[in-house]
């Protein structure tokens, strides 16, 4: 079945949306359903990397956990990344993209909304539910032109709408009557329901105000949910408070850089009894720190110059000569350095100075480091985390390796590394707190942030009208959504289960309802094949279509009314084409494959349907011993490759275990 989409909107930023949408991941995972989140475009500098080594906004990193599923950049395929005021880096499907970057802000959707609309697409196909998250607020009417992340994925997703807003800052009815107001009708008839988010105090106090927005507007209000302050990855660094965290004896300081990274990584500490932390933008606030940390900076130049502005570089030389420990993380890093140069203009800054504690320059190279890493501290003990960076930086003199690999370096009482997420590392939190004199609490962040994501499901679930939600979703008819045109092909040996899977695929595309057309290549010759076929038939349902089609199935393809199509085997018709050209030749066989499977390719592709294509792979078994079986390998091979070179998605199946070679494929039961 096609995927379900649900969307959480927001009024403004920071009325909770990825809280909701994290909830929403979890609340269904929970129950069995397989759910995905999805956010077209995030705007933060807190990202992270996939296993696969790609980058992508930790809010959807933390989603996919929730959802319970390996995260994958399909699911925030364009990730911004602020530089400074007018200055952004782009992130597209986990690369940096410096065209697109170049780009001016309302050019981008042009050159976006493709990788948008295909990453959601992909994961409709693929999921039976997608959450998705919104960004800022859709009454921006100013930017809905050029919106690729609001109504215009809802309109596309087919989504029902749950739309937020933030209560605790006050003027919520408004917000949302507000909001409504800058809808257009279709895309009010998407909204499902409003949710007054992060409300302290007594639900009565309310009073009549939700009747009354629902007599205004048509759209009833489906929860109050309370607030709950919990320890999850934030998008903005705005929302990073100078203050006091915690009541430790182990005072830790975060210096908060204009254009701070990954802060929060650190959310680990928060947790620690011993440890009392704070974020800092002034000398002031390293007063009694045992610990200053200087974390991951988007823009190193600017952050460099904003210390010695404000007196924090002075103040950390003081804190670091006094024998205070300070730690560095990836920008913090460079700054601790004697220099940083730019030789390729990444940050367009020249060579600029650090704050000289560590004997160590660092070189911004074009290319960005992004994958999961383990590296040995001193000792021999392994530390994980992922790497996000330019940089690479050489030391000398009295500073000492920390981190194998040139991923950290130590003098003293200061240290840097380029590793993130070291505090989410039970094993070095602890040992790390421990050499400063803090009992740890050893407990397991991984496990603790699994706990807290069912502590936030079933608080949203306590008090969102989720069989509302439910009934809107998944009950309600909507129009089915067309098939994506895409090119697939299977190969695989004899009696691989490339049939079965390509067939499971097939059942999968077409979701609950429609009809396939099976294009049948093999004639069968004698009773043994005609069995075959037989049960092979029988294995379909009776709604597909069978055409017979063993010379001509590009016509058929062209002609058929399906939007689904499954050619079983090109093996067989290159046999065929093989066989009516035997007597012309070698050189005639082959130039006759070359046309034929030059037509199929061509119906295919516009045709504007799903296509499916079954082979045998040929290759990898002894050369055969007469002329004929030789040429028909040549041809086989040629026609595969062709059909290979220009398909969406290429699996191979091996003992019934299918292994994808080229594109995305969607997860299917095989049984």
């Amino acid at each position: 079945m096609a995927g379900r989409a649900l969307m959480v909107q927001g009024c403004s930023s920071s009325a909770g949306k990825s809280y909701l949408t994290a909830a929403l991941c979890r609340h269904y995972a929970r129950r069995g359903v397989k759910v995905a989140p999805f956010k077209a475009q995030n705007m933060s500098n807190n990202a992270g990397v996939t296993p696969d080594g790609l980058e992508m906004g930790r809010a959807q990193l933390t989603q996919a956990l929730a959802a319970r599923i390996t995260p994958d950049v399909r699911m925030n395929p364009v990730l911004i990344k602020p530089e400074g005021d007018t200055r952004s880096q782009v992130v597209v499907l986990g690369r940096r993209d410096d065209e697109v970057a170049r780009l001016p802000w309302t050019a981008r959707k042009e050159a976006l909304w493709p990788v948008v609309r295909g990453a959601l697409h992909s994961l409709l196909d693929e999921f039976e539910l997608v959450v998705i998250e919104g960004a800022g607020s859709p009454a921006e009417v100013n930017l809905k032109a050029g919106d690729i992340v609001n109504m215009r994925v809802a309109s596309e997703a087919q989504a029902r709408v749950l739309l937020a807003a933030d209560i605790d800052r006050g003027g919520a009815f408004a917000h949302l009557l507000g909001t409504w107001g800058c809808l257009d009708a279709g895309e009010r008839a998407l909204l499902l329901g409003f949710v007054l988010n992060k409300f302290r105090g007594d639900p009565a106090l309310l009073g009549s105000g939700t009747q009354w927005l629902e007599a205004h507007t048509g759209v009833p209000t489906l929860g109050v949910v309370p607030y709950l302050p919990l320890a999850l990855p934030e998008e903005d660094a705005h929302t990073l408070q100078t203050g006091v965290t915690g009541r430790g004896t182990l005072v830790v300081a975060i210096v908060k850089f204009p254009t701070v990274a990954n802060f929060d990584e650190f959310g680990a500490l928060v947790g620690e009894p011993d440890v009392t932390l704070r974020w800092v933008d002034g000398p002031d606030g390293l007063a009694k720190a045992d610990l200053i940390i200087l974390p991951g900076s988007k823009h190193v130049a600017a952050d460099a110059a904003w210390l010695e502005r404000t007196g924090l570089a002075e103040a950390i030389r003081v804190h670091a000569a006094a024998g205070r420990q300070i730690l560095g993380v990836c920008g913090g890093l460079q700054l601790l350095g004697r220099q940083v140069r730019d030789p390729h203009g990444v940050e367009s800054a020249g060579t600029f100075a650090g704050l000289g504690l560590l004997e160590l320059d660092t070189t911004l190279e074009p290319e960005k480091i992004t994958r999961l890493t383990q590296a040995e501290l001193p000792g021999g003990r392994a530390a994980s985390g992922y790497e996000i960076h330019h940089g690479r930086s050489r030391a000398w003199g009295e500073t000492q390796p920390y981190l194998s690999g040139g991923l950290g370096f130590r003098r003293g009482n200061v240290t840097g590394v380029y590793l993130h997420g070291l505090f989410e590392d039970t094993a070095f939190r602890t040992a790390y707190l421990e050499v400063l004199g803090a009992a740890a609490s050893r407990a397991d962040w991984a496990a603790h942030l699994d706990s807290t994501l069912d502590t936030l499901s079933e608080h949203v679930e306590a008090h969102l009208d989720m069989n509302r939600v439910n009934d809107a979703v998944f009950e309600q008819r909507v129009p089915r959504r067309a098939v994506r045109p895409q090119l697939i092909l299977v190969t695989g040996g004899v009696r691989s289960g490339k049939s079965r899977y390509a067939e499971a695929l097939v059942t999968h595309f077409l979701g609950a309802a429609g009809n396939a057309l099976y294009l049948a290549t093999l004639d069968a010759g004698d009773a043994e094949m005609a069995r075959r076929t037989k049960l092979h038939r029988a294995r379909r349902p009776r709604a597909w279509r069978t055409l017979e089609t063993p010379l001509e199935p590009a016509p058929a393809l062209r002609e058929g009314a399906e939007t689904v199509v499954l050619l079983d085997c090109l093996s067989g018709f290159i046999a065929n084409v093989l066989l009516a050209h035997e007597a012309d030749g070698e050189e005639a066989v082959l130039e006759a494959v070359t046309k034929s499977v030059e037509e199929l390719v061509s119906a295919a592709k516009a045709a504007s349907k799903t296509v499916v294509v079954v082979t045998n792979e040929v290759g990898s078994g002894v050369v055969p011993a007469y002329p004929l079986g030789r040429l028909y390998r040549d041809a086989l091979g040629l026609a595969n490759a062709r059909v290979a070179a220009v398909a969406d998605a290429v699996a191979l199946c091996v003992v019934g275990l299918p292994q994808v070679l080229k594109g995305r494929l969607p997860e299917v039961s095989l049984e």
